[in-house]
């Protein structure tokens, strides 16, 4: 990002780096700055940005992230430092498990700064209007990081404060959504609908949350309370009405909000940094040491295959059955690549050459030593000495430094309307507002014309599913997302049939005489504590209520 917020960045700093520690084991003389620093204008500007700096640091890489390997997009490899991802691909995560802690713990700190915003900002000499955006900020923050934890762990510490607590036991999960539901509705109330200067609005995208992102949010989470585990349905139907106030303030020019005319758009990092698709859009700025911090995004070499890739990790691959199953058009090209989603080889024998990922040698052996489909939706391309930068294609070179300022979309314009469209054919009706939705979303998928949303649109249940399925195909491998694959799928109770199906590992054919199995293997038996990571042993072994 650009643009600065001028703040008292050493002030700025102290409140940042304080919140960093962990969620229990933390030096109580290393909290936050006093609580009489934050008085002013200024100081507020201070705390919201060691806000953002915390939101950055709890998605700018895939460690944070690794629940969300639970999903039957993506997978993990079964070599190499790949366990952390494969203990949530199996749906066995050990108590001790790194990712786990990385998850839990800048989610936490995300909650300690909205808290320490939360706890102070009736001391800001400033004015109401002033106050509602920062009380904002930290409502709507406090209420996404809860949001992930839920989902991740199920029970957790409600913490609304920035003390220590070393007896606190946890919530339920019925208790926890309504505190979500509590910061997120007081959020929307008293959010502007937009902002008019910079840092709050900039390159086209808001960089602080506004009205239509927390509505956006309440969609999301209204219809995660509406299914598994609490199947509170009637949510359904208030999902439906956020979802339509995002989508009446676009029609009224009251949301800049719009779906890309192709969907690759969404990710093309060169030529639309800025798409105006992102609800909930995450700036990086890994050159600028003093805008909302100088955290940069690595996904890009997150994607890029191992060895073959110049750089790449291979953290997250494709899962072969949700590849087969995806349906053929622009976006399946954006995601896995054109070409059949063939890789460029830029090391070893095939260097300079495109292959099948499960392609094979002279002698009948795989290339590669794991086949899997290859995502592009976080990849970016250049010259093979990282020279050039240009949006990714299947016969560029993705770069040797995958660090990048990549804005990351946590919601996108695609998702309110399909959120719409489900949440209203769940609460019981296909209206015809549903159906535009839906086919507006199959349009860009397939081409016009292709599939009919009125197809489906006889009866809610079979219409609802339709919705549920391309939201999951419009996310695929993309795991920044806050509703991901994962998510869809422990909502809808989901998640079991993935572990049968994965147990079962039925071979795939992927092309004419070649048939594949996932890599990741499944033992034990399904039960429902395994929709949920453990809580982590540094804090749990600190504190017997949080076992």
């Amino acid at each position: 990002m650009k643009t600065k917020i001028f703040i008292s960045t050493l002030m700025a700093c102290t409140v940042a780096m304080s919140s960093c520690s962990d969620f229990l084991t933390e030096d109580p003389k290393g909290q936050m700055v006093a609580e009489n620093y934050l008085t002013s204008q200024n100081s507020l500007d201070g705390a919201i940005n060691a806000l953002y700096a915390q939101v950055q640091y709890s998605i700018n890489g895939s460690h944070s992230l690794s629940p969300n390997w639970m999903g039957d997009d993506i997978t993990a490899l079964t070599s190499g430092n790949k366990d952390v991802y494969r203990e949530f691909d199996s749906y066995k995560v050990n108590d001790n498990n790194a990712d786990a802690k990385s998850a839990w713990n800048t989610n936490y700190a995300v909650i300690k700064a909205a808290n320490f915003i939360l706890n102070n900002i009736e001391n800001v000499v400033t004015s109401e209007e002033e106050i509602n955006i920062g009380k904002g900020q930290a409502l709507f923050w406090r209420a996404v990081a809860y949001f992930k934890l839920v989902r991740w762990y199920g029970e957790v510490p409600i913490v609304l404060t920035t003390d220590l607590d070393f007896t606190i036991g946890k919530s339920t999960i019925e208790q926890i959504y309504t505190q979500i539901c509590t910061d997120l509705e007081e959020a929307e109330r008293i959010l502007p609908e937009a902002y008019t200067t910079t840092p709050r609005i900039a390159n086209g995208l808001n960089n602080y949350i506004n009205k239509g992102a927390a509505q956006a949010v309440l969609a999301a989470v209204y219809m995660a309370r509406a299914g598994y585990p609490l199947n509170q349905t009637s949510y359904y139907e208030k999902a439906a009405q956020m979802a339509k106030a995002v989508i009446d303030g676009v029609k009224k020019n009251t949301y800049y909000y719009k779906l890309e005319t192709n969907y690759k758009d969404r990710f093309m990092y060169v030529s639309n940094p800025y798409s105006q698709e992102g609800v909930v859009a995450i700036k990086f700025n890994k050159d600028n040491p003093w805008g909302w911090s100088g955290l940069d995004s690595w996904h890009s070499v997150c994607q890029a295959y191992e060895s073959v890739t110049n750089g790449g990790w291979g953290d997250v691959v494709g899962e072969i059955k949700f590849w087969k199953e995806m349906p053929e058009g622009p976006r399946k090209d954006a995601i896995y690549g054109s070409d059949g989603g063939k890789i460029l080889v830029e090391k070893n024998t095939y260097k300079d050459q495109l292959i099948n990922w499960y392609q094979k040698d002279s002698n009948g052996s795989f290339i590669l030593s794991e086949c899997h489909p290859m995502f592009r939706t976080l990849l970016y391309g250049g010259g093979s000495d990282g020279s050039a930068m240009n949006d990714y294609n299947d016969r560029e070179y993705t770069m040797n430094n995958g660090i990048c300022s990549q804005t990351l979309y946590m919601v996108s314009y695609s998702e309110v309307l399909l959120w719409y469209a489900e949440a209203q054919a769940r609460s019981g009706s296909v209206n015809e507002e549903a159906k535009q939705c839906l086919q507006k979303v199959l349009d860009r998928a397939y081409g016009a014309g292709v599939d009919d949303a009125n197809n489906y649109a006889s009866d809610p249940t079979t219409f609802a599913n339709k919705c549920w399925k391309e939201h999951g195909y419009e996310v695929a491998g993309y795991y920044p997302a806050l509703v991901v694959r994962a998510n869809d799928q422990l909502r809808m109770d989901d998640l079991k049939n993935t572990f049968a199906a994965r147990q079962a590992n039925t071979p795939i054919e992927v092309a004419e005489g070649i048939s594949l199995k996932e890599g990741v293997e499944m033992s034990g038996t399904w039960d429902e504590s395994r929709n949920y990571a453990t809580i982590p042993s540094f804090d749990a072994d600190l504190n017997e209520n949080l076992k």
